[in-house]
C-alpha cells in the first residue's frame, strides 16, 4: 500500500512531510463561479439604477434647479481661476435663464468659449424671488455674479421658489469655495 504522505528533504537538510496532492483542496474560484457572480451583479445593477434614477428625477423643484445653479456658479468660479481672468454668471431673473460670460467688453460680454455649454433655463414655476445684496438691473432683469481670477466673489444670497411655495437659498460667500445650497423647508 502506498503511503498518503511522503517525506522530503529541503535545501536546508530538514525533513518535511508533504501531503498527497490527489486530495488537495482547491482554494481558487472557478470561471463558472466568477460568471455567476458577474451575472448576479449585472441583474442587481439593472434593477437598482432605474429606481435610483427615478428618485433623482423626482427631486422637488426648486431644489433641482438650485443644484444646477450651484454647479454653474462653481464652474464659473473654477473657470475664473483656471483662465486667470474674471468670469461672470449672468442670470436673467425675468426669463429664468442663466449663462457664463467673461468680462471682455462690459457692454457686450461674450460667451466664454470653453464654457459655452454652461447655460440653463429654470423650469416653469421656478423663479428667483429675492437677491441680496446685489441689485438686479431693472431694465434688463439680469443679475451678474462676478468671480475674480483668485475665485473670490461679492457675497450673494439668492432665493429660488417654486409654484408650490417651496424655497431654497443659494449662498455665495466672499471666500474661495463657499457656495452652498440651503433647503429652507428641510431645516424646519
Amino acid at each position: 500500500m502506498v503511503e498518503a504522505a511522503t517525506m522530503r528533504i529541503s535545501k536546508a537538510g530538514i525533513r518535511t512531510r508533504t501531503e498527497d496532492t490527489r486530495h488537495a483542496v482547491s482554494r481558487a474560484f472557478t470561471f463558472l463561479e466568477l460568471i455567476v457572480v458577474l451575472v448576479v451583479l449585472g441583474i442587481s445593477t439593472a434593477i437598482a439604477f432605474p429606481k435610483l434614477n427615478r428618485l433623482l428625477l423626482t427631486e422637488p423643484e426648486p431644489l433641482r434647479s438650485g443644484r444646477k445653479l450651484v454647479r454653474a456658479l462653481r464652474h464659473t468660479q473654477e473657470l475664473a481661476v483656471a483662465t486667470e481672468s474674471a468670469s461672470l454668471l449672468r442670470i436673467d431673473t425675468q426669463a429664468g435663464r442663466y449663462w457664463v460670460t467673461d468680462r471682455q467688453g462690459e457692454k457686450e460680454a461674450r460667451t466664454v468659449g470653453v464654457s459655452s455649454d454652461i447655460e440653463g433655463q429654470f423650469p416653469d414655476g421656478v423663479r428667483i424671488l429675492d437677491v441680496e445684496p446685489h441689485e438686479v438691473d431693472p431694465e434688463k432683469g439680469v443679475l451678474v455674479v462676478a468671480f475674480d481670477p483668485e475665485g473670490y466673489c461679492d457675497p450673494t444670497v439668492m432665493s429660488l421658489t417654486s409654484a408650490e411655495g417651496r424655497t431654497v437659498k443659494i449662498v455665495v460667500g466672499e471666500w474661495f469655495g463657499e457656495i452652498e445650497l440651503v433647503d429652507e423647508d428641510s431645516s424646519q
